[in-house]
């Protein structure tokens, strides 16, 4: 919005021609949030703009947007998953993930999917 000099026009424009992308790619418009924002300043991030610099939005900030949004629940006593964000060899094969479903105890044998290699 910096460039744009926090014009609603522009920003009506933007999410004009990026609605039918987003729509194409998968999201239904109830997924989409629009929230003008600072990249370079950082307005509109954490604390709200004055109404000199945005009197057209009067809506929740970025930081307060994140804080609304739903997380998929986890599973403790389902089972293990953790994708593999990373790997590296040296001194053998190390692989970076984070769990996302299941629970890990010291002493468990665990194999690598789909190879079936223990881990």
């Amino acid at each position: 919005m910096d460039d744009a000099k926090w014009q609603k026009a522009r920003f009506d424009y933007i999410q004009t021609e990026l609605t039918p992308f987003l729509n194409a790619t998968g999201y239904a418009n109830t997924d989409i949030i629009w929230v003008p924002i600072s990249g370079l300043t950082g307005i509109n991030l954490v604390e709200k703009p004055d109404k000199g610099v945005c009197d057209w939005y009067d809506g929740p900030t970025f930081v307060e947007i994140l804080d609304l949004v739903q997380l998929e629940p986890r599973f403790p006593n389902g089972p293990l998953r953790i994708p593999v964000l990373d790997k590296m060899k040296e001194k053998g094969l190390t692989v970076h993930g984070k769990v996302e479903n299941g629970t890990i105890r010291i002493g468990e044998r665990l194999a690598i999917m789909p190879s079936g290699n223990p881990a």
